[in-house]
C-alpha cells in the first residue's frame, strides 16, 4: 500500500479491501470454534468489532509494505484440531474470493471494461498503478478486488503462519524433532520473519519471491476472468 500513496483512490480501495477481507476472514474463521471467548467481558458482536480480533500486526505491516498480508488465525485446540485447521483454510479462501468478486463486479458495474482485466497487472494495482482505469470509483473498486485476490492467493502458500502452512504442519509426524521444529516455526515466530523476508526482500533487482508468485498467479486469474 505504501507505493500507492501517489494514487489516493487506489490506496483507498486497497485499504478498504484489506480491512474488509481481514474482518470477514477472521470473523468467519472464529465460527469454527465451539465458542468464541469474550474478551474483557465483551460478547460476540463487540469482540468481532475490536480491531485486535481481525488485524494481525505482522500481517498489517506486510500489507502496508508489500501490498498483501494476513489476519490473525483463531486458536484451535481439541480432538478435531486438524479438521478445524483445514476448515480455517477453506474459509479464508472463500472470504477473499467473495470480496474479490464484489470488487471486480463493482468495477464492471461502474463502467470498467471486463476485457481489459487481462492487461491489469496484479502487482501494479497493489503498488498504485491502474493504467486501464478511467475513474476514481473504478480505481477504488479494482483496488478492493485485487488486494483480496492477492490475499486469497497468499493463503494457499504452504508456509506458516499462513493458514495452509499451519494446516500442513498439523499433519506432520508427531516425533520429538518435528514437534521442536514446529514449535520454533509457529510459537517463536521464525516463520513470520521468513514470510516477511520473502515478501519484502528484492532478489537480483526483481520483485520479492513471494510477491512475484502471488502477482503471477493473480495475473493468470484476471486474464481468465476477462
Amino acid at each position: 500500500m505504501l507505493f500507492a500513496l501517489r494514487q489516493p483512490a487506489t490506496l483507498l480501495g486497497l485499504v478498504l479491501g484489506f480491512a474488509a477481507g481481514c474482518w470477514l476472514r477472521a470473523t468467519a474463521q472464529n465460527l469454527v470454534k465451539p465458542r468464541l471467548r469474550s474478551v474483557g467481558g465483551r460478547g460476540r458482536f463487540d469482540h468481532a468489532l475490536a480491531p485486535a480480533s481481525w488485524l494481525d500486526p505482522f500481517g498489517s505491516v506486510a500489507a502496508v509494505l508489500a501490498g498483501v498480508g494476513w489476519s490473525p488465525r483463531p486458536e484451535i485446540t481439541g480432538r478435531d484440531r486438524t479438521r478445524s485447521l483445514w476448515l480455517v483454510v477453506v474459509i479464508a479462501v472463500l472470504a477473499h474470493a467473495v470480496l474479490t468478486a464484489v470488487g471486480l463486479t463493482a468495477y464492471v458495474g461502474l463502467g470498467g471494461s471486463r476485457a481489459l482485466l487481462q492487461y491489469v497487472p496484479t502487482l501494479g494495482v497493489l503498488h498504485g498503478s491502474q493504467v486501464v482505469v478511467t475513474s476514481n470509483a473504478q480505481r477504488i473498486a479494482l483496488g478492493f478486488g485485487v488486494i483480496n485476490l492477492a490475499c486469497g492467493l497468499l493463503v494457499l502458500l504452504p508456509l506458516p503462519p499462513l493458514e495452509l502452512g499451519v494446516a500442513l504442519w498439523s499433519i506432520l509426524p508427531r516425533s520429538a524433532g518435528a514437534r521442536r521444529l514446529a514449535y520454533r516455526l509457529l510459537e517463536e515466530q521464525w516463520s513470520i520473519v521468513a514470510v516477511l523476508v520473502l515478501l519484502l526482500l528484492p532478489l537480483a533487482g526483481e520483485q520479492p519471491a513471494l510477491l512475484q508468485l502471488v502477482g503471477g498467479l493473480g495475473d493468470r486469474i484476471l486474464s481468465a476472468i476477462a
